[in-house]
């Protein structure tokens, strides 16, 4: 029996784990191979801190991390692979490759799952928090099924917009008028997010078409701290 399930390995999913994992016994559930992979989000923060304080020296050097104007940049998947492993060693359970095909509810919930998890392929918890629209899944990904309704269910609700996002070598970049974001990393690569793929030729070294959350554009780093933040009162108003 968990304290505390996840559904969707998201950002916002992992703090949480990591915070909740404390004092309760936690897991998370997630479709992907990797955890959170690919990101649905830019490496972009205003508050670095709020990283620091979760990752050590040696983790946050390989995040590539370099401060711009307003913003600082970094590799965002790093920053998922490092919360991931943070999550391990704190005690939460990682089933990955795995998919909730069916939630019931009696003293506890059940959770019934395809893929990675144990022989009888049902697991317990008193808590879900679903993050499953938080998630980027990849063209014919069959996502979770968490219809169930319950005041046991945490389920922050957002907007959502599709956009555009590249990589390309810094000295080759320059400024794009219509781009949202445009920020540099250590590693010598721009990261840059637009509205929609632009139509000029450019040498892209990876590029990715996603469903993000966002507000006036896609999400920061730091609106998933904020989000956790809410999560956790939630959390609390239950076991409280």
């Amino acid at each position: 029996m968990y304290d505390i399930v996840i559904i969707g390995g998201s950002l916002s999913g992992l703090i949480c784990a990591v915070k909740l994992s404390k004092e309760n016994k936690v897991c998370i559930i997630d479709i992907n191979q990797e955890i959170g992979f690919p990101t649905n989000f830019p490496g972009i923060s205003k508050d670095v801190e709020l990283i620091k304080n979760f990752l050590v020296s040696e983790d946050l050097s390989n995040l590539y991390l370099k401060q711009n104007t307003d913003y600082w940049g970094m590799r965002s998947e790093w920053l998922v692979k490092y919360l991931t492993q943070l999550s391990a060693k704190s005690g939460v359970k990682i089933l990955n490759r795995t998919r909730v095909s069916n939630i019931f509810f009696e003293d506890s919930f059940n959770i019934e799952i395809i893929g990675g998890g144990p022989q009888n392929n049902i697991i317990n918890s008193k808590i879900i928090i679903d993050e499953t629209e938080q998630i980027h899944l990849g063209p014919g990904e069959k996502n979770h099924t968490t219809q169930l309704q319950n005041k046991r269910i945490i389920k922050l609700e957002n907007k959502f917009s599709n956009f555009f996002a590249g990589i390309i070598p810094t000295i080759k970049s320059k400024k794009f008028n219509n781009s949202i974001f445009q920020i540099e990393r250590e590693d010598g690569l721009s990261e840059i997010w637009f509205k929609e793929q632009p139509k000029e030729d450019i040498n892209w070294i990876e590029i990715k078409n996603c469903k993000s959350p966002s507000k006036e554009g896609p999400m920061l780093i730091d609106d998933y701290f904020i989000r956790s933040d809410k999560i956790l009162d939630e959390v609390n108003k239950i076991l409280t």
